[in-house]
């Protein structure tokens, strides 16, 4: 019952995608409406925007180096070290890696882990205003760099529109809530609901695009084997790990202090999961690198932030001591 507990929406999540691949044919009408997919994109954005508190994004401002060397690793270094990955699966896998390489950061995990790591949470904030507000030229610019091959330049016009429309709008219209008093009270008042039904839409996202890519394997008669499936995860957490230690250690040796640090490292490996389901679908791509990339980070970035907390617990008792720390 305590695994359960603490893991519910992962159970949820796999739950979808296993309905949804495996029951395609009888769910097949669920896939045929595009314009309530957006419609559920654009509500849930907003909904898990509008909680989102900024008090703290000036001074990180007037200090920039933090913010923009973890917005660097999230949407420069990943897609890069993810590149020949596109290349070496190819078709809706391949395609997939792309997508779940060029997402944005995640909405509210990356500042919730950060937190709990005892990490500087105004750093990845920030972090996720610049990486989602400038989603709509990012994740076209990658997909076109590295796979035009895949999409023609239709499909990228409409990416750009969607992503700028039903992800950029809605965080703006959220924040402009905000300003608001009685309803940016509420939000925050209310931000575990709020989160539960963002991640309702994350899950209905899921199902409709694990039945779409059920339906277009059972077309191209091709399936992913066990042994595909165990690589892909297992790259996907590589990829995940060497951008999280990387970008601390990057970060660690040109002189960031270490609470920035810790945002660094968690703002600029963790992706978000709606965005990268929404386009997965738009351009017809396999979810499971985006599912899978989102799963792993969760699980182990929960270490890494019991891990972070326990050191910086360590210090502060030992601090004037002499003694030194690894991380």
């Amino acid at each position: 019952m305590n695994f359960i507990k603490q893991n519910w929406f992962l159970l949820i999540l796999l739950s979808s995608l296993f309905v949804g691949y495996n029951f395609a044919n009888e769910l097949r009408e669920l896939s045929q409406y595009r314009g309530l997919n957006w419609c559920i994109v654009a509500v849930t954005m907003f909904i898990m925007a509008w909680p989102m508190e900024f008090g703290q994004l000036r001074q990180t401002t007037s200090r920039p180096l933090a913010p923009l060397l973890a917005v660097l690793f999230n949407i420069g270094f990943i897609p890069l070290i993810s590149w020949p990955l596109v290349y070496w699966f190819g078709g809706d896998l391949g395609a997939g890696i792309m997508i779940a390489a060029a997402t944005p950061c995640t909405m509210a995990t990356a500042s919730v882990w950060t937190r709990r790591g005892g990490g500087d949470d105004s750093v990845s904030m920030l972090v996720t205003i610049i990486t989602n507000g400038t989603c709509f030229l990012v994740m076209p610019f990658w997909i076109y760099l590295q796979s035009g091959r895949f999409f023609d330049p239709a499909q990228l016009y409409d990416t750009l529109i969607n992503l700028l429309v039903f992800v950029v709008l809605p965080i703006f219209i959220a924040q402009l809530a905000r300003l608001h008093h009685p309803s940016a009270d509420w939000a925050t008042k209310h931000k575990q609901l709020l989160s539960i039904w963002a991640m309702f839409g994350i899950s209905v996202m899921i199902l409709i695009g694990s039945i779409t890519m059920g339906l277009r394997v059972q077309e191209s008669q091709q399936t992913i084997s066990f042994k595909q499936l165990i690589l892909v995860a297992f790259l996907m957490g590589a990829i995940h790990v060497t951008a999280f230690w990387t970008s601390f250690d990057v970060a660690k040796r040109i002189g960031v202090s270490r609470p920035q640090r810790i945002a660094i490292a968690f703002s600029g490996s963790q992706k978000t999961l709606m965005v990268g389901i929404s386009i997965c679908i738009l351009l017809e791509a396999s979810l499971i690198p985006i599912v899978l990339y989102h799963t792993i980070q969760l699980i182990v970035d929960t270490n890494f932030a019991h891990r972070f907390r326990v050191i910086g617990e360590h210090m502060a008792k030992t601090e004037g001591t002499g003694v030194s720390h690894k991380v």
